[in-house]
């Protein structure tokens, strides 16, 4: 089935759930990333809630014992990820622990250079996720890639993780505005060489659904309700990029929190979540979840110590979540440790992120990752047979 066809037939479907349900080979496998954009606190996002020191250390932003949402008798998540709860209840959710790079710098321009890259050594020009799908034939439909608000920082390359001019990349800051104009070319933000002509030549408007899932009215809400859509309409598309931001677009009102953490984190933890589980809702109900794998990420972590500001500084592991339909939920890798040490830096990640990347290419994607990384990495076991 062409795109045309598929597009024509999903406008005539008053429900999404009329889809057909389609085996799930690597064509129709989808990744869709969430960019922390910032760095991530992992100490108050899987919290060391017996550890003395972590309140030692914290003495304002820790996250209090009692309100902790307890996983096991030492960690649990901060309250403000409730919403995520029923996924990890169902085995979808995996924690990857103390992942990162070793020689991360903790600056953000040229963190994000290796978060983009997945090389730590020299500063390349392909995106991690450039490398590794264009060892696959090219997608016939909307897109190679679409990103969905803020994608890199980079005025001069803002093409994120899909740097490079061999897949055809486009990125739209607004997804209200896709969501009311419907055609991608009308909303174009950036983009490269192959997506520009990619959108310019693609004039049929994606279908409006009939969804039952509510969506959160925030710009990340209203991004995974779009990337629903773009997962109904065009189901050779490989990857959609999305980015937590804060809502009135600056980092430190979001995850980068350096002054007033407990002002702003809470909070964008609470809007992470309930977006992530209005996305599986979606993509259930369009018969989509089994073949989608979510994954967040970001440049680094932050410092297990408090700051002069009530805050936290730069840091090196982090922890993040995968999830979907195909994941095997549980624990992977090992939290950071708390250390009392200098307010900018941490414990060395547990997990390098080039093995979730891995896990992504080699066994969702099924893809030769031999050659996409700068060695080879072993994948973590977290996906179903």
């Amino acid at each position: 089935m062409d795109r045309r066809t598929l597009l024509k037939g999903i406008a005539a479907a008053p429900l999404a759930a009329s889809l057909p349900s389609w085996a799930a080979d690597a064509s129709q496998r989808l990744v869709v990333l969430v960019f922390l954009y910032g760095g991530n606190d992992a100490y108050n996002t899987w919290v060391p809630y017996t550890d003395e020191t972590y309140y030692r250390v914290r003495p304002t932003i820790a996250v209090s014992r009692d309100s902790v949402l307890k996983i096991t008798d030492r960690h649990g998540f901060h309250p403000s990820l409730a919403a995520l709860m029923p996924m990890w209840q169902a085995k979808e959710l995996a924690l990857v622990q103390g992942i990162g790079y070793a020689n991360a710098t903790q600056q953000h321009y040229r963190d994000c250079e290796i978060a983009f890259t997945a090389e730590d050594s020299d500063i390349v020009s392909n995106g991690w996720v450039t490398r590794a799908l264009t060892r696959r034939a090219a997608a016939t439909g909307l897109a190679d890639a679409i990103a969905l608000g803020d994608l890199d920082i980079r005025e001069a390359d803002p093409m994120g993780p899909f740097r490079g001019n061999r897949l055809g990349v486009v990125q739209v800051h607004y997804a209200d505005e896709l969501l009311a104009k419907r055609r991608i070319a009308d909303c174009v933000v950036d983009t490269n060489g192959p997506g520009k002509s990619r959108a310019a030549r693609d004039s049929q408007p994606i279908p409006a659904l009939a969804l039952k899932t509510r969506f959160p009215g925030d710009p990340m809400g209203q991004s995974v309700r779009m990337a629903v859509e773009l997962a109904a309409a065009d189901r050779q598309l490989p990857v959609i990029h999305l980015t937590l931001n804060g809502l009135d677009g600056d980092k430190h009102h979001s995850v980068d929190c350096h002054w007033e953490q407990a002002k702003y984190h809470g909070d964008a933890l609470k809007r992470l979540a309930e977006a992530l589980a209005a996305l599986r809702s979606g993509l259930q109900e369009i018969g989509r979840w089994d073949e989608t794998l979510v994954a967040t990420y970001d440049e680094f972590g932050r410092s297990p110590m408090e700051n002069e500001d009530h805050g936290t500084h730069h840091g090196l592991a982090s922890t993040h979540f995968v999830m979907g339909g195909k994941v095997t939920g549980g624990l992977y890798g090992e939290a950071p440790p708390v250390v009392r040490m200098h307010p900018i830096g941490g414990p060395a990640p547990a997990v390098d992120t080039r093995r979730l990347w891995t896990t992504i290419a080699a066994r969702w994607w099924n893809l030769d990752a031999s050659g996409v990384f700068d060695r080879r990495y072993a994948p973590l076991d977290l996906l179903k047979a």
